[in-house]
């Protein structure tokens, strides 16, 4: 029964990074952990305010500043909401954050306490692109 656990735990361990890997490959999955985070720039949450309202822009500020991206390279914001259950809570935001002159979109996903979670990009941009401002 040891044994059967071991492999039961390895096979889980290897379809998490099968799974992983061919996110990667379809540009959806960024890290394992959740990104690094840092005080906001002066302005930042009021940035972020300006172009949409929500619960989690003062984390998503967090998170801009600790991968050293600029605020200001976006134009426009928009949330997405996971609701689960028979109560329909919320289970989880996204940020999406439009560049004013990059390709692409970066997405800040976080969990129903704002809580970061990852950070990624869709639409054919990256997240080292928008790291160079």
């Amino acid at each position: 029964m040891h044994r059967h656990a071991g492999r039961l735990s390895r096979t889980r361990s290897t379809a998490g990074i099968i799974l992983c890997a061919s996110l990667l490959g379809l540009g959806a999955c960024a890290s394992l952990g959740p990104p690094p985070t840092a005080e906001p720039a002066p302005g930042a949450v009021e940035a972020l305010n300006a172009m949409v309202t929500g619960p989690c822009n003062r984390p998503v500020a967090s998170v801009l500043a600790g991968e050293g991206i600029p605020v200001g390279q976006f134009r426009t914001a928009i949330y997405s909401e996971a609701r689960t259950g028979p109560s329909a809570r919320v289970s989880q935001y996204e940020m999406w954050l439009y560049p004013r002159d990059k390709a692409g979109v970066l997405i800040v996903k976080m969990d129903e306490t704002c809580r970061p979670m990852q950070v990624y990009t869709r639409e054919g941009g990256t997240v080292q692109a928008f790291k160079a401002g």
